[in-house]
């Protein structure tokens, strides 16, 4: 019961997430990236896991992260870790980049959330974990 409210809770986020983006300059590569990381959490609040796709997903979500990493530094230099949420600026287009970052880390911790649950439901059954 515990798992399906915080993965329901969980699907709700990213789904929120796909909303938002409808406004971004770029949704078209958003939405589809928080759209499919809801429904891997939706398949999850069934019992529908799928190992592979968690776990590539997990990896394209923290590749994706990773490329974003030298813009939240350069944020974190100059903006001492404030001003997130100011308007886009093409002379700071590091803070747009530290929030793409942020929210590919947090679609990536979902996987890894719904990857425990996964690995859990494989104990329960028997089934040879790999």
């Amino acid at each position: 019961m515990i798992k399906k409210i915080v993965l329901s809770i969980l699907f709700l986020m990213l789904l929120g997430f796909v909303l938002v983006q409808y406004n971004d300059p770029d949704p078209v590569i958003w939405m589809p990236l928080y759209g499919w990381g809801a429904l891997l959490v939706l398949m999850g609040i069934f019992g529908k896991y799928n190992r592979w796709l968690i776990w590539i997903s997990m990896a394209a979500y923290f590749t994706m992260a990773s490329f974003y990493l030298p813009s939240m530094l350069e944020w974190l230099d100059k903006e001492n870790g404030r001003n997130l949420m100011q308007r886009m600026n093409g002379s700071k287009m590091y803070i747009e980049e530290t929030r793409e970052f942020g929210g590919l880390l947090i679609v990536f911790f979902v996987m890894v959330v719904l990857n425990f649950f996964r690995r859990d439901i494989d104990i329960k059954h028997g089934i040879k974990r790999a």
